[in-house]
């Protein structure tokens, strides 16, 4: 009886065992991730390229200031704004090469560790809200009449115009 008995000990220790390995682990895995949060919004430069041919050349003017002659080409910046959002990750979500070279060289032993949260993950979302992105462009040419327009920047990579201009009655 006495084996019986060491038996159920050993069985009911191991029992045990796997019970604390199972909570502690449960433990450690609660803290992987964090959900994100908000960490405020900024504006950053962006640029879209304009380009103008008119029939027939002329001067060009941006925002009433003299630029060039059609045919013409030029960067236009402007802002975009960006939500800004960060959550506490594990070095398995943000760096999973290292984790797995220190699981391997620790023979296990950092995978348990590996789960709390000890890095910053950032995520940059840009929208669609924009400021300083309305450029009025006109166009002029001798015996010609004025052409002039609004144009709307919104994010595009490059915008083309091609006016044609009326001739002056004589």
């Amino acid at each position: 009886m006495k084996k019986s008995n060491r038996k159920n000990l050993v069985s009911f220790c191991d029992l045990r065992m796997v019970l604390l390995i199972f909570i502690i682990s449960t433990f450690l895995l609660n803290g992987c991730a964090t959900t994100w949060e908000n960490k405020g919004s900024f504006y950053q430069t962006i640029q879209t390229d304009l380009v103008i041919n008119s029939v027939p050349e002329g001067m060009v003017y941006i925002d009433n200031k003299y630029v060039g002659k059609t045919p013409f080409a030029t960067p236009v910046k402007y802002e975009q704004k960006v939500n800004k959002k960060s959550r506490k990750a594990s070095y398995w979500e943000t760096q999973p090469g290292l984790s797995l070279l220190l699981t391997i060289t620790s023979l296990g032993l950092y995978l348990p560790f590996s789960f709390i949260p000890v890095d910053i993950e950032t995520s940059l979302d840009p929208v669609d809200s924009f400021r300083k992105n309305e450029i009025t462009v006109s166009i002029s040419a001798k015996g010609y009449t004025s052409w002039e327009d609004k144009v709307i920047l919104n994010g595009q990579k490059n915008i083309s115009l091609k006016p044609t201009l009326e001739g002056l009655d004589k």
